[in-house]
């Protein structure tokens, strides 16, 4: 768990990541992290994306923005379906007009040309967290819950990695928190 912003980020269960969906301060950092919840996305590359890329049921996240150089593309389940929903009607209502394929999902509060930044997205994050006193958690937390709860609930390593984008299980497995009954369970069977 992270102490001070060293360590890792905390995974979080799917009850918490609810809750802070439920207290998220406005429409579009719920979004942002319905996005990083269900894609596993990096908050940089969440942040990145343009309405054209979350058309045809998948989020695209182009090879420009991601960390390993390699278009991401993963599909929109229904949760998140229901969200990028949800935050449309609320873009139209802020910005007056639907959102046209270019436009970013996250403009920043100043300029629909640039994106909401990262310490922007972060100090959100941070202050909800602080109101739910949920602990050691950060931006990358979503990538490690969505790894984590997955592989407990027995997803393949392989549909995992798919998923998070990672080049290699070796890359994954740091993602991956294991509690010591598990691994008491793998040495007892």
């Amino acid at each position: 768990m992270k102490v001070d912003g060293n360590g890792k980020a905390a995974v979080l269960t799917d009850e918490q990541l609810d809750q802070l969906l439920d207290a998220a301060p406005a429409p579009n950092h719920r979004c942002l992290w319905a996005i990083q919840r269900w894609t596993a996305a990096r908050v940089s590359e969440a942040l990145s994306l343009q309405w054209r890329a979350v058309d045809g049921g998948v989020v695209t996240f182009k090879r420009r923005t991601t960390k390993t150089r390699r278009t991401k593309q993963v599909d929109i389940g229904q949760r998140l379906a229901v969200e990028l929903n949800r935050y449309r009607e609320a873009w139209r209502k802020a910005y007056g007009r639907d959102p046209k394929p270019g436009d970013y999902l996250f403009p920043a509060r100043s300029s629909m040309k640039e994106t909401m930044t990262r310490q922007a997205a972060d100090l959100a994050l941070r202050s909800t967290l602080a109101g739910l006193a949920i602990p050691g958690a950060s931006t990358h937390s979503f990538r490690r819950s969505l790894a984590t709860n997955a592989m407990r609930r027995g997803c393949s390593l392989k549909a995992i990695q798919r998923v998070t984008g990672h080049k290699s299980l070796e890359g994954l497995g740091e993602y991956l928190d294991v509690s010591g009954s598990e691994v008491l369970s793998v040495i007892e069977g």
